[in-house]
């Protein structure tokens, strides 16, 4: 079975292919404005554990925050992944930049629509580990 790795010490998203000896590697970002939602729910990253990606095509929310990607990780607080960033000058472009964003994942938009394809074509339920530590081969 295919699974996702998130390595917050890397700041890289591998996708693992069934063989468990295949996998593409990219840079996804993990930060985040130090604020808090209403007032009263801080925002972070999303954290340690286990979770069960599955990936929108196309994203059913196409705009600017998201870019033209997105996965859901199933986290209660909507901690997903994806590309986009309001901010930036072209958060539709294929290498879009960077910016923080209120608890996601951020990657490039063209890395994430490959993962999406990837995920996709695994039968798009695929287990996703976040760890802190960085990710051996």
């Amino acid at each position: 079975m295919a699974k996702l790795v998130y390595s917050r010490a890397d700041q890289r998203l591998y996708f693992i292919e069934d063989d468990g000896q295949h996998f593409t590697s990219i840079e996804c970002r993990n930060d985040f404005y130090p604020t808090s939602n209403c007032g009263t729910e801080q925002h972070e990253t999303l954290p340690l554990g286990e979770y069960v990606c599955n990936a929108e095509e196309p994203p059913a929310e196409n705009s600017a925050a998201y870019g033209t990607f997105y996965v859901s990780t199933g986290d209660p607080r909507g901690r997903d992944i994806h590309g986009g960033g309001s901010d930036l000058p072209d958060p539709f472009a294929p290498r879009q930049g960077w910016e923080k964003t209120y608890g996601c994942l951020r990657a490039a938009n063209e890395d994430g629509e490959a993962i999406s394809r990837m995920i996709l074509d695994a039968g798009n339920a695929v287990p996703l580990t976040v760890q802190e530590e960085a990710y051996n081969a």
